[in-house]
């Protein structure tokens, strides 16, 4: 599914399936920052409320704790988010007609005219 660590594939390799239908867009980093960071910001403030660190600490601490797992999420979301819009056939609100006319471009052979 995945051409690098989040550009998306065109092709499946495997099975043929044509991505042009996926736009995940700033998901991933929204359900990120929601079900990753926030949690983690209890810690962050947990910490600093019960042993008061010095700023560097935080730094070594923190800010690693707060970023690796967000990035490391990132994946996984963007696949999930691929993959529900694949099941749902999900478009953009009032945009059928255009892809309808866009699909039947590209089936005939016919380049864009636009």
């Amino acid at each position: 599914m995945f051409q690098g660590w989040l550009k998306i594939e065109h092709i499946c390799p495997s099975c043929g399936l044509d991505y042009d239908f996926a736009a995940p867009d700033d998901g991933p980093a929204f359900f990120a920052l929601c079900f990753v960071a926030f949690p983690l910001l209890f810690l962050v403030v947990g910490f600093e409320v019960m042993l008061r660190p010095p700023w560097w600490i935080h730094l070594l601490v923190s800010l690693p704790l707060m970023t690796l797992p967000c990035l490391l999420a990132l994946r996984p979301i963007k696949g999930w988010l691929v993959a529900s819009q694949y099941v749902n056939r999900a478009q953009e609100a009032g945009t059928e007609a255009s892809w309808a006319e866009l699909n039947a471009r590209v089936r005939s052979g016919r380049p864009d005219q636009r």
